[in-house]
This record gives structure tokens, C-alpha cells and sequence, in this order.
């Protein structure tokens, strides 16, 4: 790799790994899950590799924001059996299982009777859980609804993936590495191949080339 971009561009590469765009995505995974199960809740964890702990990225619906940022041990509760496991899983009645933590779900102050979580994977490598809160599982029937939830999920993960890359590139743009570089690393980090990588690279930079008439370097 190694293929460099014009300064007319950078600013649009920049974008793609602003924190702000991050959270726009996760903002409209949640709210995407929530809204086609007609569900009260929908969050997003996502895996802390440095701190080996989920986060609370998103949410939407009740208790919305109201514990962004918290981190939880990946064995806790019923996303931490999901993380470990990979498994899609559907609670039909919370309080009967012992995979729910009660104590957690007080303190985002609303408590459900329903949850179905699902892991963000990407190849083998699961990034964080989905959850949705008390879903209207009579619009598709239980194992219909968790096929369709865990299809969700997996959409949702390819669009995460990236968001997941830029971050752990926190302590390389302080150390001051252009946007197209910090690209090329962060698409490094996504599981493709180098040579897809490369191809990609070089597919930007030709047309960067064809558009602008500024040569690549």
C-alpha cells in the first residue's frame, strides 16, 4: 500500500472518521431496529479491545442516552452472553432467565419484558451487541422476528466496522497522519485483503486523477 491522495480531498476523508459521523451511524442503527420492531428501546454495545469491556454507545427510545459511555464486563448480562457466544438470543420474559441483569437494566431506568439481543460481527470477530426492548414480535412471529433481528445486526456491523477501525486510530492522528493514511490503515483493519485494499486505493486514486487532473503521489 501506500498511495497518496490530493489536498482537494483530504477534508472528505477527514469526514469519514470524525466522531461525529461515528455517532450519526450508530444514532441511525438503533433507530433503525427500533422503528421495524416497534419496539420501546434499541441500543448498541460496542467492544472496548483496550479495556476488554462493552460500551454503551447508543440508544434510542426510552432511557435514551442516559448511559453513554458506561462499560460493563463482556460476561455481564444478556449482551455480554451474546458477545461471548455469538448467538442471537430472544427473552420472551426477562425476569425468568438468569442471563438478564436486572440491576443494569434499573439503572438505564426502564425495565422490560422482552429483549432480544444480537452479536456485530464482522468474518469471526464480534465488534459489540445489538439489543432491542420489548420488540411487537406479533408483527413477524418469534423465530421470524430473530431471523430478521439478526440479519439487522449483521447490515448493521459492516456499516460499524469502519466506525470501529477510525477509533483505534485515536493516538495515530495525534501523531499527525494525513486522513488518506489514516484511511488506508483503518480499511486495513476491516478484514479485507491487502490486494483488496490496494485495489480500492488505487481505484480512488485514478479517479481522483480523472476528476481533478492533479496526478497522485
Amino acid at each position: 500500500m501506500g498511495v497518496g491522495i490530493p489536498d482537494s480531498l483530504t477534508s472528505s476523508l477527514g469526514r469519514l472518521l470524525r466522531p461525529t459521523e461515528h455517532d450519526e451511524l450508530l444514532r441511525s442503527a438503533v433507530r433503525l431496529a427500533r422503528l421495524t420492531f416497534s419496539a420501546s428501546a434499541a441500543s448498541v454495545f460496542l467492544y472496548d479491545e483496550e479495556r476488554d469491556r462493552l460500551v454503551f454507545e447508543a440508544s434510542s427510545g426510552e432511557g435514551e442516552d442516559r448511559l453513554l459511555g458506561v462499560a460493563i464486563p463482556t460476561g455481564r448480562g444478556v449482551a455480554g452472553w451474546v458477545f461471548q457466544t455469538g448467538e442471537t438470543v430472544l427473552l420472551s420474559d426477562v425476569q425468568a432467565d438468569p442471563r438478564f441483569d436486572r440491576e443494569f437494566a434499573q439503572s438505564t431506568g426502564y425495565v422490560p419484558k422482552v429483549l432480544m439481543a444480537a452479536p456485530l460481527e464482522l468474518e469471526d470477530r464480534t465488534i459489540g451487541v445489538m439489543e432491542v426492548l420489548d420488540p411487537a414480535l406479533q408483527r413477524f412471529g418469534e423465530m421470524a422476528a430473530v431471523d430478521l433481528f439478526t440479519e439487522l445486526a449483521a447490515q448493521s456491523a459492516i456499516t460499524l466496522t469502519l466506525m470501529a477501525a477510525a477509533r483505534s486510530l485515536t493516538r495515530s492522528a495525534r501523531e499527525g497522519l494525513t486522513p488518506w493514511t489514516r484511511l488506508e490503515i483503518a480499511l486495513s483493519r476491516t478484514e479485507a485483503s491487502d490486494a483488496a485494499v490496494d485495489e480500492l486505493l488505487n481505484a480512488l486514486s485514478k479517479f481522483v486523477t480523472a476528476t481533478t487532473g492533479h496526478g497522485v503521489t
